[in-house]
């Protein structure tokens, strides 16, 4: 396989080379606490921290996701990543929320709501009913409880016209900003809690719809049409509220000042990865994400309004180049897609080639390891992994059936858009 585009190539003898070495990474990243320990959380099943740097030896919500994304079928550790996922559902059964991470001073917040996601992804692959319906009743907790509080100093985050923020419990905008997993941006200006977040609030209406698909198994229409409803509703107000019909792009609304941010950043691709935008907004997403946000080595997560935040411009992180690869799947732009694939597994390859590791973050404008903010960039991190694995599948398929204009209804399946 010799993929090429522009001044694009990657070899298989390259992919094989990463892939080896990620699948003898592995062992490194897997922890086992069972019981609490000062201010680390036991946990029931063994998990993957994101770096074998020391200090990262909790497990975090939003890092799971493509973890066990990528292992949910491995032959090895498939197994894992089913217990990954037990684990968090125990954190809502024992705290009433999926903290940061499994650390006693991280209750105070979440991180993006992935589980619902993650609980569909564990199903389809066991068909284990019995355990589908107790998990999926730990995620309508979370879903009510958490993500439509309405409880100052407790959860309380839905705020505005049905739509939620980001929060914590301290009400402090630097620390609701950390449960945003964007730790740090500009893109709130200091000011997080004022603002609902497009991509926040399109991964709960992404909630809405797996609760309504779990309620169609269980044989409840009544629910399941009620959870489509909101699904709905929700959809309509970030149409209504976020979506700028000038510059053709989706914003955060800032709701105490009634006004749409201007800062573009790749959470404006998030209504298309879950589907909402009509043709015609996917279209002007598109053609603005291609030119502003696209850059030599993959999607920036922002344009250049401000340096130095890690999770600004130039950098780009694993998870969000899928989010936009697959939203660009989903309507049809294979081409485009399989461009960033390529330019960011290249990317990944000659830093590797040039470290012997992946990284946490890289600097897609400049092609090196991505800008340190908060802390030295760590190698070894668990979600480019995870993500370089994905591609890899993904890529292939691309290259074997993804003509331009067609969605791969496998893919469409595996992630729950169906």
């Amino acid at each position: 396989m010799s993929p090429r585009t522009h001044h694009l190539s990657v070899s298989q003898k390259d992919i094989d080379k990463v892939t080896k070495h990620i699948e003898s990474y592995w062992p490194k990243l897997i922890r086992y606490h069972p019981k609490d320990l000062k201010s680390l959380i036991g946990l029931p099943n063994p998990y993957i921290v994101p770096t074998d740097v020391g200090f990262f030896e909790e497990q975090y919500y939003w890092d799971s996701y493509p973890v066990v994304r990528a292992l949910i079928n491995h032959s090895k550790y498939s197994k894992l990543a089913i217990g990954m996922v037990d684990n968090l559902l125990f954190l809502i059964r024992r705290f009433g929320i999926v903290p940061n991470a499994s650390r006693f001073y991280f209750l105070s917040r979440s991180q993006p709501p992935l589980l619902a996601s993650m609980v569909w992804t564990v199903y389809s692959k066991t068909k284990d009913k019995v355990w589908f319906k107790k998990a999926m009743q730990d995620v309508e907790h979370e879903y009510k409880d958490v993500w439509m509080g309405r409880v100052h100093l407790n959860n309380f985050r839905y705020v505005y016209r049905g739509l939620s923020r980001y929060y914590d419990l301290n009400a402090i905008d630097l620390l609701a900003e950390t449960e945003s997993g964007w730790d740090m941006t500009a893109r709130f200006g200091a000011k997080c809690m004022d603002f609902l977040p497009v991509d926040l609030n399109c991964l709960l209406y992404l909630y809405e719809r797996d609760i309504a698909k779990a309620y169609e198994v269980f044989g409840d229409i009544k629910k399941r049409d009620e959870y489509r409803k909101k699904a709905n509703d929700r959809a309509k107000t970030i149409n209504d509220l976020m979506w700028d019909e000038k510059a053709g792009y989706y914003f955060d609304y800032n709701f105490v000042k009634k006004r749409r941010s201007h800062l573009i950043t790749v959470a404006g691709v998030f209504p298309l990865n879950v589907g909402i935008a009509t043709n015609h907004q996917a279209k002007r997403v598109v053609e603005l994400a291609e030119r502003d946000l696209q850059k030599k080595y993959g999607v920036a997560q922002s344009v250049r309004f401000v340096e130095n935040f890690q999770w600004d411009w130039p950098n780009g992180w694993a998870p969000l180049q899928l989010r936009v690869v697959e939203g660009l799947m989903r309507y049809g732009y294979n081409n485009l897609a399989k461009r960033i694939i390529l330019k960011w597994l290249s990317l990944n390859i000659k830093i590797f080639k040039e470290t012997g590791s992946l990284w946490e973050k890289y600097d897609v404008v400049h092609g090196k390891v991505g800008v340190s903010d908060r802390y030295p960039t760590p190698y070894g991190f668990a979600w480019t992994n995870a993500c370089f694995l994905i591609f890899v599948q993904i890529l292939k398929f691309l290259e074997e059936h993804g003509r331009e204009g067609a969605t791969p209804v496998w893919l469409v399946r595996r992630i729950g858009w169906l």
